[in-house]
């Protein structure tokens, strides 16, 4: 991105950033309740209460609805507004009472029973109970309403079952045992039924809850969450507001969260992002490996520090769409002579050999970083298989497997297909991430070098998503995911042939390959025991079949700052 832009970018977020503080958002009619029954007592630090906390939001929501939302935008907002019955605790990497306060678990391991908070209540002062739980999981289960949650709850193709004992007791049982049952089908955001239930009869409830909702009648949006939303104002900034009915208190018995509003202002790029942080006007920020040195010569005028955590748990990749299907007009997703390309094999780990992930490093990330060689960060140690299949920067031997594979060159070092077609496709990212948009740039000089033609398409991040997960109308992109929960099952919906997040060709009716029908099997199996050393072996292979057959290309993941 050119500096003079992010500088006008940079003018006009401080122009944003004076209308707020001139004009304070209006509050929401919220009355407070007492504290519920049974509350949930959290050791704090010794700080001060109230104010605003400023952070930074890289694009626009899309939806406040947890059965639509894909995107971080959204799913942000949506976890400071509704609870999970089981909440992660990243630093312990355990699971730990949400809206349940606590449960059993019968010998068998497949029948998990929750005692809910008596007398925790929604934003808006109804009471919180059993029904919602039902309610919530019924919607998430129809299959009048496709989301991910749906694929999320299947347990070797079958759902848990749910059963309400009273009002404020549910039992789940599993199908069968399944490792992260606490953190996958417990962790889902829980739904208000009294809210929702007209929309999930009518058959609109993906239409809920919309951005509609959230610019004009965000009122109508209420959660068990630490936040609320306040205002919404696309393109410029989204309020949360303190929700006076949280469930949590500090060690004194003080209502939790001790600040009164969060004000995340919205950014189409991530180097104005920085900009805004590096002057003072926002509170918290991940840093670029690219923007370390300058944004360093501001901390000390500006009062921040910045810490280095080793490499980041985001990862990078390139993928091809495999997607043989067609559109409602009959036209293939992909043109038939380059989907040929694209699925024989000795073409994938060509590009891969042709890829400078060092030069990547280099003249991306100035030196910050590492070569990633599967889907999976080494920054996961407890589940980084490093012993896979690599692919280091060969050009010689790229060559060597396209001519296997019956590509041509011409005198002058252009590749040509079996039919004479020019070997060129179209690589799309998202244009808001400035070392994305490098990343291609130097993926596209290194085919140059392999005589492939690539033209670059930088697009905003939601019509890329409509683009990879709707349309599928588009030849390769450059992504990534920003890691999490470390259990492999978090990215069950990427991996298995039939997650909507399988990024080269999602929801398949059934496997198309053997090599994808052998990753479902061994992540079912994975899921299925609670042997860790089982459950390492097979993810393990997992890693080593996605190597093996590179439906996506693995790229670099850069260390991590925050400031």
């Amino acid at each position: 991105m050119d500096f003079r832009i992010a500088q006008a970018s940079f003018l006009s977020f401080c122009l944003i950033i004076l209308t707020s503080c001139q004009q304070a958002p209006p509050s929401l009619d919220l009355k407070e309740y007492p504290l519920p029954k049974d509350v949930e007592s959290v050791s704090t630090r010794d700080v001060d209460t109230g104010g605003i906390f400023i952070r930074a939001e890289l694009g626009e929501l899309a939806t406040l609805n947890p059965m639509v939302a894909e995107d971080r935008s959204s799913s942000n907002a949506i976890k400071l507004m509704l609870g999970s019955l089981v909440e992660y605790n990243w630093v312990t990497e355990e699971s730990i009472p949400g809206l349940a306060k606590s449960w059993t678990i019968s010998e068998d391991g497949k029948t998990f029973t929750f005692s809910l908070r008596e007398g925790l209540r929604w934003s808006d002062g109804h009471l919180f109970d059993a029904d919602d739980v039902l309610f919530s999981y019924q919607a998430y289960m129809d299959e009048r309403f496709p989301n991910r949650g749906r694929f999320q709850l299947l347990i070797d193709g079958q759902f848990p079952k749910f059963e309400k004992i009273d009002d404020l007791t549910v039992r789940i049982i599993s199908p069968k045992i399944y490792a992260p049952f606490l953190i996958f089908i417990c962790g889902m955001e829980i739904m208000p039924e009294h809210i929702l239930r007209p929309a999930f009869e009518d058959g609109t409830l993906l239409k809920a809850w919309s951005i509609g909702t959230a610019k004009n009648n965000p009122n109508m949006i209420v959660g068990t969450g630490p936040y609320l939303l306040e205002s919404y104002k696309p393109g410029e900034r989204i309020v949360f507001v303190r929700n006076p009915n949280y469930y949590k208190v500090d060690q004194d018995g003080n209502r939790l969260p001790y600040m009164d509003r969060i004000i995340s202002h919205i950014f189409r790029d991530v180097r104005t992002q920085t900009i805004a942080f590096s002057r003072g006007l926002t509170d918290a920020e991940s840093i670029q490996p690219t923007d370390l040195g300058w944004v360093q010569m501001s901390s000390e005028k500006f009062d921040f520090k910045i810490l280095e955590r080793g490499p980041a748990p985001s990862t990078s990749f390139i993928w091809f769409n495999l997607n043989p299907g067609k559109n409602k007009d009959g036209k293939p997703f992909v043109d038939p002579k380059k989907l040929a390309w694209f699925q024989d094999v000795r073409f994938r780990r060509a590009v891969s050999y042709g890829v400078n992930r060092k030069g990547i490093i280099d003249g991306v990330l100035f030196g910050r970083g590492v070569e990633l060689v599967s889907m999976t960060s080494p920054a996961n140690k407890k589940w980084f298989n490093p012993n896979v299949r690599r692919y280091p920067y060969d050009p010689e031997k790229a060559r060597s497997l396209l001519i296997e594979a019956g590509f041509r060159y011409d005198n002058q070092g252009k590749l040509f297909d079996t039919t004479g077609n020019r070997v060129s496709f179209k690589l799309e990212t998202n244009k808001e991430s400035n070392t994305r948009t490098d990343m291609a740039t130097v993926f596209k000089e290194n085919m140059a070098e392999l005589g492939i033609e690539v033209e670059l398409r930088f697009v905003d991040f939601n019509s890329f998503i409509v683009s990879i997960s709707d349309s599928f109308e588009y030849e390769a992109g450059l992504l990534g995911f920003g890691g999490g929960v470390s259990d492999p099952h978090a990215g069950k919906d990427i991996y298995m042939s039939g997650g909507r997040l399988h990024q080269w060709y999602p929801e398949q009716p059934t496997p198309a390959t053997p090599w994808e029908a052998e990753i479902d099997k061994l992540m079912i199996e994975q899921g299925s025991t609670l042997d860790f050393t089982k459950r390492k072996a097979a993810f393990d292979r997992v890693q080593a079949l996605i190597a093996e057959h590179v439906p996506v290309i693995p790229l670099v993941t850069p260390m991590g700052y925050v400031g």
